[in-house]
């Protein structure tokens, strides 16, 4: 390895460095001021001895690689892009301002917890440790991190290692009589909004599908469904649906098809079908103002649980719902197990209806069976 003083033809001086391993050649460039020659000789030479780049300087921080991984990041999805700045912004100011060859496994680790202690729900910092867990792997795939990867090398946090699919609480479905009653009340005040949660109760949508519905998303032939194709969350682009199926028909009942065309008349088509009293796009804003006493999409496990207990199989539901059925299975075990707790119920009651001498006592082994004698 060398740097060679050389004249350009109009006589200015530039640096020339060549790199070589053994007698061979293996990369060459000229600068024009000296410092810079000497900085990529080095780096040169240390990958040709380690056949790996030179670490990054002490100056470049954990903060540094956080602004680097954001603009790397910025062409992404909007929700994706939402959920990572977030979570990245919830980075102590002390980890920021390291270097980031000093983070290691304990201090990523430690900063979960604190999220934990500080009440965050399990499911939100899973989701920080993904994000956190992406930001490292980016510093790995641009030579940055030099360390072993601080959240695959983390001891593990037990709060974060429950199944990414927990059955939905029975407590955060409401019965028919809670969710009549909520829309009961609702209609004295804003009959168009109680349609609107009584459609999100019947159909099983997400806010951004309903949302985005159009005027013409209803099929009559050969029997009335609904076209879910777009979805649309305030704040962002209007995409395709969540679903991995993309494009769904949900079959409606005579009240969702009611509802449907009470909405749809005198709009032309490709309008939107729910809208506010302005005939503008309905925004969460305008249905945050009537709470139901319990959350929004608590009306899609409503429409779920419903459909199960009349007896649709799982695929249908999870092809209505535009889940995968294993997800229907893992969310809605306890509703599938309905019938056989029923049951259940119904054979301990008549136990305990009948009276306890006439109960016939069960045999033991030892018992003597009629007619074989002793």
């Amino acid at each position: 390895m060398s740097i060679e003083i050389r004249r350009t033809a109009a006589g200015k001086p530039y640096y020339f460095v060549r790199v070589k391993s053994g007698r061979r050649l293996v990369a060459s460039k000229a600068f024009d001021v000296k410092r810079d020659a000497e900085v990529w000789e080095r780096t040169q030479k240390h990958l040709v001895e380690t056949g790996r780049s030179v670490p990054p300087p002490r100056t470049f921080t954990l903060g540094k690689l956080v602004t680097q991984f954001k603009m790397a990041r910025a062409g992404g999805n909007p929700h994706s892009i939402d959920t990572d700045v977030n979570n990245l912004n919830a980075l102590p100011a002390h980890l920021l301002e390291r270097p980031l060859a000093s983070i290691n496994a304990s201090d990523i680790r430690a900063h979960l917890l604190d999220q934990l202690r500080a009440g965050k729900k399990p499911s939100t910092v899973a989701r920080a440790k993904t994000t956190l867990s992406a930001l490292f792997t980016f510093a790995a795939t641009e030579d940055l991190l030099h360390q072993p990867h601080p959240v695959r090398s983390m001891a593990r946090i037990p709060e974060l290692s429950a199944p990414a699919l927990r059955p939905v609480s029975p407590h955060s479905i409401p019965t028919p009589r809670i969710v009549a009653s909520a829309l009961t009340e609702l209609r004295g005040r804003r009959s168009d909004i109680a349609d609107v949660f009584e459609f999100l109760s019947l159909t099983g949508l997400r806010w951004g599908e309903l949302r985005a519905l159009r005027t013409n998303a209803m099929s009559d032939v050969p029997l009335p469904q609904l076209i879910v194709e777009r979805s649309h969350s305030d704040g962002y682009e209007e995409k395709e649906p969540k679903s991995w199926r993309g494009t769904r028909l949900i079959p409606l009942s005579p009240r969702a098809v009611a509802i449907f065309r009470e909405h749809a008349r005198g709009k032309p088509p490709e309008a939107y079908l729910f809208t506010n009293r302005r005939d503008e796009q309905l925004s969460v804003g305008v249905v945050r103002k009537f709470p139901l006493g319990f959350h929004r999409h608590a009306l899609r496990h409503y429409a779920a649980s419903t459909w199960l207990r009349l007896g649709t199989p799982v695929n249908e539901v999870a092809e209505y719902l535009g889940d995968d059925p294993r997800t229907v299975l893992a969310v809605y075990a306890h509703v599938l197990g309905d019938d056989q707790r029923r049951a259940h119920l119904r054979r301990l009651t008549a136990s305990e209806n009948q009276p306890f001498e006439h109960r016939r006592a069960p045999r033991s082994p030892g018992d003597r069976l009629p007619g074989l004698g002793n």
